[in-house]
């Protein structure tokens, strides 16, 4: 289901949670559990996905959903006329949510629009406001230099009845607001060039909008497999795909780190959150673990994709291969992925000897993480952005790194 019907089912969403908490334990499917059990403000996408899923094909739970909505498919909320063609499915269901859905969407791109067009007025004056700011600094230190060449004019004539240390005082006073001003200037024409260039992505961010507006709707394709897919698991499945015809060269053996009973320990001066803390692995001549939350450095390193595309996860599983290779004591390296839909923790070993493991369903990352630091202690650094998962595997004696601090690393590298 894709993100636009599940907004626009929202109102099912809540309708559904608070039906689902109604119900007796015992009366609540055993794939709505979670559901019911979370007490959030909103419901977080994989579950809120996995509820429309489940009431668009158990009959019985839409059922129970539908006996306590209150709009009508004919009334003016345009979500309560989805939630009841949703939950009650006349004839014709379908065809009417889509032309909801369609008519939302346009009222939602003309909102971004409005906003886009609010926002170049708002450039357009502060670029009208910063012209004229600039003319009048600019009308300012001609008048400076007027008055300063009839000062000093004025200063020479009185030379003739003065002392010499009075001249010299005038002339560095009038230098000292000659620099000002022309520095003044120099900083409005900076602010100029910087609003200007401000309005111009504006204008293209707006041009895009509307060609998305007047772009004509896609007509309705075949069953998209990939797109209802769990990112982790398609990202999964795709490289199986490319695995089967392109086996490359062999895995590289994942060779067990001795136990150490002195733990790693940061020099003074070099902070777990930076590239520094990398730097100093790197340069370890003993062997170690190094145990990383995938997720956690990804988000760090393009916080705007942290889901969206394989090729961020190949990238950190790239990286962490040439520190591999750059490391002189033959660390083994782990990076662990949240998968959702496993049933068993999975591990595999890639060509650059990196060992990923994705986590079973209901087990999360940091849950791995702890679990594999207990085990190395002393012999493990941990890198995570979770205080918590830090602290625990301190307390089994691994060292805790932040994910910051290979993060940036891998984007300096």
């Amino acid at each position: 289901m894709r993100k636009a019907e599940r907004r626009l089912l929202r109102r099912v969403v809540e309708v559904a949670r608070g039906t689902l908490r109604d119900m007796e334990w015992r009366e609540v499917p055993r794939s709505m559990h979670r559901v019911a059990q979370s007490t959030g403000q909103r419901l977080p996408a994989p579950l809120e996905k996995r509820l429309l899923e489940e009431l668009d094909q158990d009959d019985w739970l839409r059922e129970q959903v539908a006996e306590e909505i209150d709009g009508s498919e004919d009334g003016d909320d345009p979500y309560e006329q989805a939630a009841a063609l949703f939950l009650v499915r006349p004839d014709g269901w379908e065809d009417r949510l889509e032309g909801i859905r369609r008519d939302l969407r346009d009222v939602w791109n003309s909102d971004r629009i409005k906003r886009h067009e609010r926002r170049i007025g708002e450039l357009e004056s502060d670029l009208k406001k910063w012209k004229g700011d600039a003319r009048q600094a600019q009308r300012d230190a001609e008048a400076a230099r007027r008055r300063a060449d009839r000062r000093v004019e004025q200063a020479w004539e009185e030379a003739r009845s003065t002392v010499e240390p009075r001249l010299i005082e005038a002339c560095d006073r009038l230098r000292r607001d000659n620099r000002r001003l022309a520095g003044k200037l120099e900083e409005t024409r900076a602010d100029l060039a910087e609003t200007g260039q401000r309005l111009a992505e504006t204008r293209g961010d707006l041009e895009r909008e509307r060609r998305v507006e007047h772009a004509p709707p896609a007509e309705p394709g075949g069953l998209n497999v990939w797109a209802d897919m769990d990112a982790v698991e398609a990202a999964r499945q795709l490289d199986g795909v490319v695995q089967a015809f392109f086996p490359g060269p062999a895995p590289v053996a994942t060779e067990p780190v001795p136990s150490a009973r002195e733990p790693l320990v940061l020099p003074a001066g070099v902070a777990p959150d930076s590239p520094r803390a990398v730097e100093w692995l790197i340069g370890l001549d003993r062997p170690f673990a190094l145990l990383v939350d995938g997720y956690n450095v990804t988000a760090k390193m393009y916080p705007a994709d942290r889901f969206s595309r394989p090729e961020i996860r190949d990238r950190l599983q790239n990286d962490l291969g040439e520190l591999k290779v750059r490391a002189r004591g033959r660390p083994r390296i782990t990076v662990v992925w949240d998968s959702g839909r496993a049933t068993e923790t999975s591990a595999e070993t890639l060509p650059n000897g990196i060992e990923v493991r994705y986590t079973r369903e209901g087990w999360k990352a940091d849950d791995e993480l702890i679990d594999l630091a207990g085990g190395l202690g002393a012999s493990a650094a941990v890198v995570s952005s979770d205080r918590e998962v830090r602290e625990q595997a301190q307390r089994a004696g691994s060292l805790g790194l932040w994910s910051e601090a290979l993060a940036a690393w891998a984007l300096d590298g």
